[in-house]
């Protein structure tokens, strides 16, 4: 989609939006992505001028505000690489001569300034105090950039009372701006309890998880030990683990989930990478930068290949899109015949980890789509799955919390976020289950059926680990791939 103009879904909304300031509260509303449960005819206005806001809409449940905002370009919420300065507006007192003004709007009590990352809030004295996105639970969705966002605002932390209505506005900072009331939602939110258990019928169980340098804090341990027992995978892909050896992980994991008559099998790239696997390792391509895929001799007919990832973070979106270029050179020679690498038609090859996917996304476009930008080093662009599709980016939803974010920093200026992601060739796999998990959002009757802890979740690290479960679509048995050409 063009940064430069609106999609033709888009355009064609914002020509049957009606003139009007309001929008009707619904429930049901996942910050993950997937704006499929907003309604777009009754929750988008348009904006009052022609700029880079072209719509937002608002709703409500008993835990949340919610927030749909819909731009003319690619922009990411809590980011300056594309100006927005975006304001989230909310009265809750219904006097306009209280609070604070943005733009058009008066009698603001609650203020999120999403670019700058604060939300100021108004007290009875006339002053007003300042806090973090974490501290009055601001949660967004895509982390990285887009045309089209959620946000949630959390009730009870900000002082939302139960009844009534509340007026409402978005302003972005070239002065676009949609304002509203609506009436309180007390609606429960949108209930989550994904069983833990691998689901039915599911052949592999795979997870990835950022270990953030902890494997050898006694806390954290205990905490990554009830959570693997809870979860129980078959091959992890680990992150952050440049300090410490396969052996080291091997014994750990062997520990906490004993194979009957063996051990795990640990195989770490030259960095900060690893796999663990249940089943036997066979080749390793360690060459790859700050990626490492691996064949495993899964259950099924045919292999597994997993590739654990750890692209750059922070400020680096053009090295993230020149990692993720080389990654797919790598996976088209894989699924082509000649080059260094031939694997047998469709072997499942799942990719995920911590992707630091914040700025524009240019890297996951490129990893979802096979669009690769630098074409002269790389090679040309293709299709990722054997069906000759894109790949399926799983939403991996918490398991007891409609959020998708995955990184959490209850100190940090920047917001919770989704950076560790899960990719699938969903032609030749199906996903039975998929869930990342928070611990701390869990009832204490579900961390009792599950053996952990509220706190095992930021005890772990500061990432979550995803989950997803596979079952092979087209089994044919005793085939098998062939012996790759490149092995390590």
């Amino acid at each position: 989609m063009s940064d430069r103009h609106l999609s033709p879904l888009l355009s064609a909304l914002t020509a049957l939006l009606l003139p009007c300031l309001t929008a009707t509260a619904q429930t049901g509303i996942a910050i993950d992505h997937d704006f499929g449960d907003w309604n777009p005819a009754g929750d988008l206005a348009t904006a009052d001028t022609v700029g880079p806001l072209v719509a937002a809409g608002f709703t409500t449940d008993a835990e949340n505000l919610y927030f749909h905002l819909v731009y003319d370009r690619l922009v990411a919420l809590d980011e300056s690489w594309e100006p927005h300065g975006t304001r989230l507006g909310v009265d809750i007192d219904g006097n306009t001569s209280t609070g604070q003004i943005v733009g058009g709007f008066q009698g603001a009590d609650i203020v999120v300034h999403l670019q700058d990352r604060y939300v100021s809030e108004s007290n009875t004295n006339g002053t007003t105090e300042q806090h973090s996105l974490n501290d009055r639970y601001v949660r967004m969705a895509p982390t990285y950039g887009g045309e089209e966002h959620e946000v949630s605002l959390g009730r009870a932390v900000n002082g939302v009372p139960v009844a009534g209505t509340v007026r409402w506005t978005v302003r972005c900072g070239s002065g676009q701006q949609v304002s509203g009331e609506v009436a309180l939602d007390n609606t429960p939110a949108l209930a989550m309890a994904t069983p833990l258990e691998r689901a039915e019928g599911a052949e592999v169980r795979v997870a990835f998880w950022n270990m953030n340098r902890r494997l050898d804090e006694a806390p954290a341990l205990e905490a990554m030990g009830r959570i693997l027992q809870a979860v129980q995978p078959d091959v992890i892909g680990m992150s952050e683990v440049e300090d410490f050896s396969a052996a080291h992980v091997r014994d750990l994991l062997d520990g906490w989930l004993p194979l009957e008559g063996g051990s795990w099998h640990v195989a770490k790239d030259d960095w900060d990478l690893m796999v663990c696997s249940r089943w036997p390792i066979t080749t390793e391509y360690p060459d790859i930068y700050r990626q490492f895929p691996v064949l495993v001799d899964a259950p099924w007919a045919g292999d597994l290949m997993v590739a654990a990832s750890h692209l750059k973070c922070c400020n680096g979106a053009e090295q993230r899109r020149t990692e993720a270029d080389e990654y797919m050179a790598f996976l088209r020679d894989a699924m082509t015949e000649g080059g260094d690498v031939d694997l047998p038609s469709k072997t499942p090859v799942v990719y995920g980890g911590d992707l630091n996917m914040v700025g524009p996304g240019w890297a996951m476009q490129t990893l979802l789509t096979g669009n690769i930008h630098d074409e002269v080093a790389n090679g040309p662009d293709f299709a990722p799955d054997w069906d000759g599709t894109a790949l399926r980016e799983l939403t991996c939803l918490q398991s007891d919390r409609a959020m998708d974010y995955t990184w959490r920093n209850d100190n940090s200026s920047w917001g919770a976020g989704k950076l560790d992601y899960i990719l699938v060739q969903d032609g030749v796999v199906k996903v039975l289950r998929e869930f990342s998990l928070e611990t701390s959002s869990m009832t204490a009757e579900r961390r009792t059926q599950y053996g952990l802890e509220p706190g095992d979740d930021l005890q772990a690290s500061d990432h979550y680990i995803v989950v997803a479960d596979l079952k092979k679509r087209d089994r044919r048995p005793g085939t098998k791939p062939v012996q790759l050409k490149k092995a390590n």
